[in-house]
């Protein structure tokens, strides 16, 4: 039976489809920025070898508009660069980076510097998503509902809480899941409540498959049509950052209001510090992430530094928490606390992998797959001690759910999974080789 955010779904495309032939192509070639002509479409190569273009000033324009009013970031500085920008670029550049909310609202209030096609791009895009974002809120209530009449407790991590609590507004984040936790102890009733609402596991697993997730990662993931949910009982998995305890997480929740309805999410520093995991977890790769640094900074003057500084280093993880303020204030110019920066300057390896983050976030327009042994070398960087990386090296073999899905073993030979990870991982690095 088609559910109603489907359906909702089906109505968005076919009131979309009516706009899919105008494409940020369409521009015209000699569309201006400045009052001056947009040459780069004129490029062409030399001797068959396709010339190096110079993209800074899209990749500034870029971060200025992910910024704030009143500080480097602010896209009026555009005015004085007179630089020509490369539209089609420019948007791919943004949505890679899951901007186009943020960047249109910034392109509004200086719009008579912006071709009229591309403003109508971005808006086409911020319009959808706001559309996309309520069908998701709709979704993410009912589940609530369904949650509390089993009795189970959730609490919303991320995705529209984040979008409220960052930005206070719904429609200026992009997200294109929803996440739960619930307690390691309501998993089995929490997925049974999913099961009853039409949502189907990720990966075909059995209950003993699931089993062996339960201890060696942090969630599962869901999916019923184009609804993804992803089901946590931890904010990580404790070998990779043990954020916080389950017990410390449920005593200190906080709420956030979605459309006049209070819903519990984590706690202000619990979330900062979840975030900064995520993003290493991830290694930076969408600028959105150091986005939502930079607006919980902005907007949570009162957060306790001190106790995070002492949550980082109890759990071994102060490097990478450390990396998303420090990204956030070298990108985007976020204030931090004198301490927290001191810090950051004192260590020289967090300056040296916010260049390498920098310079991958802005290799090109699309987002590509990074090899296996540049995501082991980063995650051992943002690790100071070799016990902390040793914990590391136990989740990189702790099996995972395509583990799981890949090769199917009678529960008696589950254990077999932890000698099969590290083979698949060297399967993986040598493809990629």
């Amino acid at each position: 039976m088609e559910s109603l955010a489907e359906k909702r779904f089906e109505m968005l495309d076919e009131l979309t489809e009516k706009e899919a032939s105008t494409r940020i192509r369409d521009v015209p070639r000699h569309s201006t920025f400045n009052g001056q002509r947009n040459q780069r479409f004129f490029v062409r190569p030399h001797h068959g070898v396709m010339p190096k273009v110079n993209h800074e000033p899209e990749h500034q324009l870029l971060t200025r508009c992910a910024g704030v009013p009143g500080n480097m970031a602010d896209p009026t500085a555009v005015k004085v660069s007179r630089e020509e920008i490369d539209w089609d670029y420019f948007y791919c550049l943004a949505r890679r980076h899951s901007l186009v909310p943020v960047v249109f609202r910034r392109l509004q209030t200086i719009k008579d510097q912006i071709p009229g096609e591309v403003l109508h791009r971005f808006r086409k895009d911020y319009q959808e998503n706001a559309a996309r974002n309520l069908i998701f809120l709709d979704e993410l209530t009912a589940l609530l509902d369904r949650f509390a009449k089993a009795g189970i407790d959730a609490i919303v991590f991320k995705g529209p809480a984040l979008a409220m609590l960052a930005y206070g507004d719904l429609n200026l984040r992009r997200y294109v899941d929803l996440d739960l936790i619930v307690r390691r102890a309501d998993m089995g009733r929490a997925i049974e409540v999913l099961t009853q609402s039409g949502y189907v596991a990720s990966r075909d697993l059995t209950g003993e498959q699931q089993a062996v997730l339960l201890r060696t990662q942090h969630n599962l993931q869901f999916t019923r049509g184009r609804v993804i949910v992803e089901l946590h009982w931890q904010v990580s998995s404790e070998l990779f950052a043990s954020t916080v305890t389950a017990e410390e997480l449920w005593k200190n929740l906080s709420t956030v209001d979605l459309n006049g309805r209070p819903i519990k999410t984590l706690a202000t520093e619990d979330l900062l510090f979840a975030l900064c995991v995520h993003g290493s977890r991830h290694l930076w790769q969408r600028l959105a992430w150091i986005c939502d640094i930079d607006r919980m900074i902005r907007t949570n003057p009162d957060i306790d530094w001190p106790a995070l500084s002492k949550r980082a280093k109890g759990a071994m993880a102060e490097r990478m928490f450390l990396l998303g303020p420090a990204l956030a204030s070298t990108l985007l110019g976020t204030d931090l606390p004198e301490p927290v920066a001191k810090v950051i300057a004192g260590d020289k390896r967090i300056g040296t992998l916010c260049e390498e983050i920098h310079a991958r976030l802005f290799d090109g327009p699309e987002q590509s797959a990074l090899p296996l042994l540049t995501v082991i070398r980063f995650n051992l960087l943002i690790r100071s001690g070799w016990r902390s990386r040793i914990r590391y090296g136990r989740f990189l073999f702790a099996p995972t759910d395509s583990d799981l899905d890949a090769v199917r073993l009678r529960p008696r030979l589950h254990f077999m999974y932890y000698f099969l990870r590290p083979l698949r991982l060297l399967h993986s690095a040598m493809r990629q080789h």
